[in-house]
């Protein structure tokens, strides 16, 4: 059986509910993340940009 692979994003960086959509982490858990300083991320003012390639690479899920 093949495992699923999530598809590398487009865009390196994205917003929390875009950034879920693309890793299948729920948005409570990224945010908590975020609070901890645990996941790599930009935030100017209120915007908080996730690096998504990096966060998968930190999570461990093989890029094609």
């Amino acid at each position: 059986m093949r495992k699923h692979t999530p598809p590398v994003p487009s865009t390196p960086f994205m917003n929390v509910r875009d950034a879920a959509r693309a890793t299948g982490l729920s948005e409570y858990y990224l945010r908590k993340e975020l609070a901890k300083g645990t996941i790599p991320h930009l935030k100017s003012g209120r915007c908080i940009m996730i690096n998504v390639p990096a966060l998968l690479v930190q999570l461990g899920v093989p890029q094609k």
